[in-house]
């Protein structure tokens, strides 16, 4: 969702608890609208990482002696409070399977591209690319599939595509996490597509999360690359041409 439609909602009041319950109301409101979540353990422990993750950031705005560093903390805090509940709900609402929420709400919370957080798009295509950065949709059609994820890493005007499926079969898979993304990972029409087995998102959607975030890092690298910003990524988990 864009940071335009944050006026369509009330603002929240920070204090200690605040983003817990966030997570936790928006977790009643799926059950109260019959949709497919997962259980509330798991929305129980989301909430407990994001308020850990808000805490955190608050408590390093406190101890930074500098500007810069208080105005990022302070942001990466207030984003939390402000979208997590109505974010969470949509997302879910959206994914109508409880594994693919189970991604939705970690990328909600914590997805990145290594360099700006990653913006959930509630309505695919209506708000246009940012000039630098990463959005993200759930269920939308690129190319000839739709899969349960696709993420755009944006960079004047030039793009990345990567999309993420949640269905995939059940894996050995390494234990190494540059080879277990390159693993993982297939082409389809194009496009870097990331697997998980139901399983391993079950059993723990944060690592989950976590290696779609190291692939769009690659990726945001590299744009940065294409504009001559920073120097080209010295990992990529794209399946070798020769393989």
């Amino acid at each position: 969702m864009s940071d335009d439609n944050q006026s369509n909602y009330a603002v929240p009041i920070w204090r200690p608890g605040a983003v817990r319950q966030a997570v936790l109301a928006a977790a009643e409101k799926l059950a109260d609208c019959d949709v497919i979540v997962p259980p509330l353990i798991f929305f129980e422990a989301l909430a407990d990482r994001a308020e850990d993750i808000a805490n955190e950031a608050i408590a390093n705005a406190v101890e930074a002696r500098d500007d810069a560093s208080v105005v990022m903390n302070i942001r990466s805090a207030r984003r939390i409070l402000h979208r997590i509940e109505n974010e969470i709900f949509l997302a879910s609402e959206q994914a109508a399977d409880a594994n693919i929420a189970r991604m939705a709400a970690y990328f909600v919370l914590e997805g990145n591209d290594g360099y700006t957080d990653a913006v959930y798009h509630d309505a695919w295509g209506a708000y246009g690319d940012p000039e630098f950065g990463t959005i993200w949709g759930i269920h939308q059609e690129v190319r000839d599939f739709t899969p349960a994820f696709i993420f755009k890493v944006c960079m004047r005007g030039d793009v990345r595509l990567l999309a993420v499926e949640c269905h995939a079969p059940t894996r050995r898979l390494p234990d190494n996490p540059e080879a277990r993304i390159r693993a993982r990972t297939m082409i389809v029409s194009g496009i870097p597509l990331l697997a998980f087995a139901p399983a391993e998102i079950e059993a723990d959607a944060a690592t989950c999360a976590s290696d779609v975030c190291d692939a769009l890092a690659t990726l945001a690298q590299e744009l940065l690359a294409l504009h001559s910003l920073s120097p080209p990524p010295r990992r990529d988990f794209r399946p070798r041409t020769d393989a």
